[in-house]
């Protein structure tokens, strides 16, 4: 997790508005999912919780339709599917079956 973050760090700094996943109507760039990991990696670390867990925070605040794929066992899987995407570079592959794919 700790390369994932630092990837992200990097491009959010390097090329802020591209686009980092994309979910339905909603898009999340580098530069937004940087700054809201930042942000909630600052107040979760006062309570003593993991930078995946800022992590994890941030997506949910940045792609709000999150909250609405039920059953929770779907959404943990796109949540996972994000994530293996983010990670695509360093070999991260998601546990599950991906739906993800790049889109030019």
């Amino acid at each position: 997790m700790d390369q994932l973050l630092d990837d992200i760090q990097t491009r959010g700094a390097i090329t802020p508005h591209l686009t980092a996943v994309r979910l339905g109507d909603e898009a999340l760039t580098y530069g937004e999912l940087a700054d809201r990991v930042e942000d909630y990696g600052t107040v979760l670390s006062e309570f003593g919780m993991s930078d995946s867990s800022a992590f994890y925070a941030a997506l949910m605040h940045c792609m709000p339709s999150l909250v609405d794929i039920d059953p929770v066992d779907a959404r943990l899987q796109v949540i996972g599917e994000i994530h293996a995407w983010l990670g695509r570079e360093r070999g991260e592959v998601a546990s599950v079956r991906p739906r993800l794919r790049a889109v030019s």
